[in-house]
Parts: structure tokens; sequence; C-alpha cells
């Protein structure tokens, strides 16, 4: 992981072979974040697990895709769930057919690269649970 960062925005590069999300938590110590909206994200994966929440069964249906993608775009954002750090990240990705999978981000594993821009908010966004969907919303 590489970043290059000012008070406004930072751009970080994660290598071949690091995950996402771990990445995302480690850059969220690093750089003491209380809340940030993730944007414009490119690069390579090797392969991802998405999930597509099912709000009738209040759940979320899982989809593994061990193949290469092209991420097209990664947008999320950084708020607290019961004082810890949650990063809510969806993705569009094309495939070698000229299609396009996209979902909530479970897991994503670079294989070429990927480019982040990473914008810190000065107010801490928090999430807490919301009866009618059966998810921890923004409040």
């Amino acid at each position: 992981m590489k970043n290059y960062t000012n008070k406004q925005a930072g751009v970080l590069i994660l290598k071949r072979g690091e995950e996402l999300m771990s990445v995302l938590e480690q850059y969220t110590v690093e750089h003491s974040l209380t809340g940030a909206w993730l944007q414009a994200g490119v690069g390579g994966a090797g392969s991802a697990v998405l999930s597509f929440y099912d709000l009738d069964r209040r759940e979320y249906v899982d989809k593994t895709f061990d193949k290469p993608l092209e991420i097209l775009s990664l947008q999320g954002n950084l708020a607290w769930v019961d004082d810890k750090p949650f990063w809510h990240v969806h993705g569009v990705f094309g495939t070698s057919e000229y299609g396009t999978v996209g979902g909530h981000v479970q897991r994503l594993d670079i294989a070429l690269t990927g480019e982040l821009l990473i914008t810190p908010l000065e107010t801490k966004m928090t999430r807490g649970y919301d009866e009618t969907t059966g998810l921890k919303l923004i409040q």
C-alpha cells in the first residue's frame, strides 16, 4: 500500500496481493479517520466476494467471483458502528466477456492495482440499527 495524502484527500494505491477491506481498515487507523468517503476506485482484481441485500429475508446473499475483474468503480464511506470503524463499499466490475457485475464488496483481492481517492470528513459519522430495513444505517 502506498498513499499520497493531504488535508483534503488521499490517493491510496493497493498492490497485487493486497485485500481491499483490510487495507482500508489499516488506512483508517494510520490516518485517525473519524469519517470518510471513498470514490473513484479503479484497477484490477483477481477475485471478489460481492453481496446483495435481500430486504424480504433481511440478509445479505453472497456471490464469489474467482476470476479476473476490471475494477470499474468503487464508492463507499467510513462510519462507526458500536465504536468500531466500518467501511461500506459498493463496486462495479467488468468481466472478460465485457459484461458487468456489481454489489456490496465483502472481499476484493487486488491482482493488478487498486487506485482509490479517499476524502476524510471532519465529522464523525455513525451507523445505528434501522428497524424497517434491518440494517445499520448512517444516523
